[in-house]
């Protein structure tokens, strides 16, 4: 009796110490919730600060344009409507990309470049949280999640690419990408492809970057639906995207050359920009189509690894991955992730593409960050076989990792930090606003880059100079400029304007001026 009574209350104590343990475990589980949801909300209000900041001080360029006045026009009844290129007058005829209609719901209820700042930087932010179980997931450790959440949110290239003009449907892309992947790994087949399809309507690069999501399964031995379905989506999409559906929103009027093309590394393509294909378009240096591009890469190996690896280039892949400490470089399978976009970056003439501070970066994020989750995990693993009487001491390693990676963001001059100190002359800005309020809400306006996104919401505006992929300035019933702005150079735009009389100058102060065409007041 004696024992049995013994056995009654080892039993139930042995089930009050498993309820308290389940009850500690929940109380950690929640705390790594609400240390997750914290360093989402501080990134989303500082960077939203950050991309604000900027917009209030006149320092976003002209790209903003294309996607606010794209949106504004939808809520206006003219559907994805743009104005300032000659050969089309709809957003889908620069790229085939439907889920920049993810942004007019919102717009609609706050009509502000305020609201397509935080919808940027809360959509990035939100990447955190696949990022943060796919380390878990791989690492089977809390830790290791919130520190790879956190070296996530502190990756330059994600900072440079939230203070970008908003809204890049790209960053909806860099989150889509991250839920694929955590899909992937957890093997929910319908989500991951859901995930892809979601992310493949934001822009037509994504598509190379759900074939390489084939590729990937393939390397790892998935069943063949795992393969099958992305290559078959990617490559559909790319197809249908830059032969059939963008083209078919070109004006009438517009004539693209579709003639072969040789290698020229010394091809500007500006010369035949967008041609068929505005994506293809960028690439002219090595062909008019994606087959001569192929067949120009294989048949001129020497010449393209001279274009690929200049010291600007290669500079260019040193911060991309040592931003990360070069751990990516431990995972090669998961880096084929990445592999699409570097190479049309480094394949480029357009330098833009080859800064990490640019957009043109954003879809290499999901890739080179889970490459670099399972290469640290490797890195770990590999140091813990062969020290194992001094086993690596995991929360040292993940906060040093963070460190270091904050120590590196700062070092590549963070870019809010960038403009609090760096931004216009409150002095210049007060004219800047002075000019912009003499110009009517319906009028016609051509303008040089940094003015631009102030004269919106507008329907029809103009870039500034002019050149044979925009309209003329004579569309335009005001012409706004900033003589300062690097296009301009060498173009001698505002001396012709000054002599010309048809046009007046309305106002003039602080290198800005304001003319007006005399025939359309």
């Amino acid at each position: 009796m004696k024992s049995r009574r013994v056995l009654q209350v080892d039993t139930r104590a042995a089930g009050e110490h498993s309820a308290a343990y389940g009850f500690l475990a929940r109380v950690r589980s929640l705390h790594s919730h609400w240390v997750l949801g914290g360093m989402i909300i501080a990134y989303t209000l500082f960077l939203t600060f950050g991309a604000s900041f900027k917009y209030a001080y006149w320092g976003m360029g002209y790209d903003q344009i294309d996607y606010q006045q794209a949106i504004w026009n939808t809520t206006q009844g003219r559907f994805l409507n743009i104005s300032h290129y000659a050969w089309t007058d709809s957003f889908l005829g620069l790229d085939f990309a439907p889920g920049l209609l993810f942004a007019v719901p919102f717009y609609m209820l706050w009509p502000s470049a305020y609201m397509l700042n935080l919808l940027q930087s809360a959509l990035l932010a939100l990447g955190a949280l696949p990022v943060y179980l796919i380390a878990r997931d791989r690492w089977a450790n809390e830790r290791a999640g919130l520190a790879w959440a956190a070296t996530y949110l502190l990756y330059p290239s994600l900072q440079f690419v939230n203070m970008t003009p908003p809204w890049q449907p790209r960053t909806l892309a860099v989150l889509m990408l991250l839920w694929a992947f955590s899909f992937f790994q957890r093997q929910r087949l319908w989500p991951f492809l859901l995930a892809m399809l979601v992310a493949i309507t934001t822009r037509t690069d994504v598509s190379l970057v759900v074939c390489a999501f084939g590729l990937y399964a393939l390397l790892v031995r998935r069943t063949w639906q795992w393969a099958a379905l992305p290559l078959v989506l990617g490559l559909s999409w790319f197809y249908l995207s830059t032969s059939i559906l963008t083209p078919a929103f070109y004006l009438p009027e517009f004539t693209a050359s579709a003639e072969s093309g040789s290698f020229d590394p010394d091809a500007d393509y500006a010369d035949s920009w967008p041609g068929t294909s505005p994506q293809v378009g960028y690439y002219a240096h090595l062909g008019k189509n994606p087959v001569d591009i192929i067949k120009n890469i294989v048949t001129h190996p020497v010449e393209v690894a001279q274009l690929v690896f200049t010291r600007e280039k290669l500079t260019y892949l040193f911060l991309m991955f040592g931003a990360l400490l070069f751990l990516p470089l431990l995972a090669p399978k998961e880096l084929i992730l990445t592999a699409p976009i570097f190479a049309i970056n480094l394949l480029s003439t357009r330098v833009f593409q080859y800064k990490i501070s640019e957009q043109y970066q954003a879809l290499i994020i999901p890739g080179i960050v889970i490459a670099g989750i399972y290469g640290s995990a490797r890195l770990h693993a590999w140091l813990s076989q062969r020290l194992p009487g001094a086993r690596p001491h995991l929360a040292g390693m993940l906060l040093a990792q963070v460190l270091l990676i904050g120590s590196i963001n700062l070092g590549l001059r963070n870019p809010v930090i960038s403009t609090l100190r760096h931004h216009e002359d409150p002095a210049r800005i007060a004219v800047m606003e002075r000019m912009a309020a003499q110009i009517p809400d319906d009028a016609a306006v051509a303008a040089t880059s940094f003015l631009a996104p102030h004269l919106l919401p507008r329907q029809h505006l103009y870039y500034v100079p002019p050149g044979p992929m925009f309209p003329p300035l004579e569309a335009a019933e005001f012409v706004f400029i900033d003589t300062r702005a690097a296009a301009l150079r060498g173009t001698g735009l505002v001396e012709r304007l000054r002599s010309d009389p048809a046009w007046d100058i309305v106002d003039e102060e602080a290198d800005l001026i304001l003319f007006r065409q005399r025939h359309k007041r």
